[in-house]
């Protein structure tokens, strides 16, 4: 256990960012896939992603559809 706690502080702080950016893609390529956008949209979207991996998500995250809901609130 020791032994593996000490090679994951060695990783050079690079390669953790690495990581971090791919799974962070991975996350947002999946929710694009899960919002069933057009293919046009999405494919634009994957590629704004890709491109600018920290950049793509925080707008995605702003200005991307949203799945819709299983819910609905009704007023009445």
């Amino acid at each position: 256990m020791n032994d593996l706690v000490a090679a994951i502080l060695e990783l050079d702080t690079r390669l953790m960012l690495l990581v971090f950016l791919l799974v962070l893609d991975g996350w947002a390529i999946w929710l694009i896939a899960k919002a069933r956008p057009p293919l046009k949209e999405g494919v634009l979207w994957s590629a704004i992603v890709l491109l600018c991996p920290i950049v793509g998500c925080l707008f995605w995250y702003a200005l991307g559809p949203k799945p819709l809901s299983g819910t609905s609130a009704s007023g009445g």
